[in-house]
């Protein structure tokens, strides 16, 4: 199978939940430090990571068997697409309901530069993102199979080493009864 992680398991929705919700707090204490704007602000960088989050899990969800038959390089590059496309759809839907709400408030909205900024931005700490995490994936698949053939051909081994043995004492079992009980001994052959 592809080295992404089952992305329909409720066990990785959960991972994703969390990741978003760690970096959230991170973020939000890199840029505020704890003062009094740290909860709203928490609460923005909050939502904006958890709907990019699992919008990036339930799109690579839906994509799984034709990243299934896709080689590493093109479903990676498919897999960053995605997270692109889905960061890029989150930030036009997030500046799109900053722009309504301040609107409605009468506040001036931000100019399309600034809008412009934001996106790139995002992008940006995308494209870093998913790429190390498509590389950690990558890794961490490559290690497991490999641990897996390391297992598989250890078992190989004793199974070589065993059955010259088995061979040998059937063979010692069937000299020693052509002596005593010939008929056991042609029976012991055919078996």
């Amino acid at each position: 199978g592809f080295y992404l992680p089952d992305f329909c398991r409720a066990q990785s929705v959960l991972a994703v939940v969390l990741i978003a919700e760690l970096i959230a707090v991170l973020l939000t204490l890199a840029r505020l430090g704890i003062t009094e704007a740290f909860w709203p602000y928490l609460a923005r960088t909050s939502l904006f990571l958890l709907w990019t989050g699992l919008g990036i899990a339930a799109l690579l969800c839906v994509l799984r068997s034709v990243l299934g038959r896709m080689d590493v390089v093109k479903g990676s590059i498919l897999a960053l697409l995605v997270m692109l496309l889905v960061t890029a759809a989150v930030t036009a839907g997030a500046w799109w309901f900053a722009d309504r709400t301040d609107r409605m408030l009468g506040i001036n909205a931000a100019p399309l530069a600034e809008h412009l900024k934001f996106l790139l931005r995002n992008l940006a700490v995308c494209a870093i993102a998913g790429g190390l995490a498509l590389r950690y994936f990558y890794i961490t698949h490559q290690w497991r199979t490999n641990v897996e053939a390391e297992a598989q051909s250890r078992v190989r081994a004793l199974q070589a080493r065993i059955r010259p043995h088995f061979l040998f004492n059937s063979m010692n079992t069937i000299a020693s009864l052509t002596r005593s009980n010939p008929r056991v001994a042609e029976q012991a052959i055919a078996d």
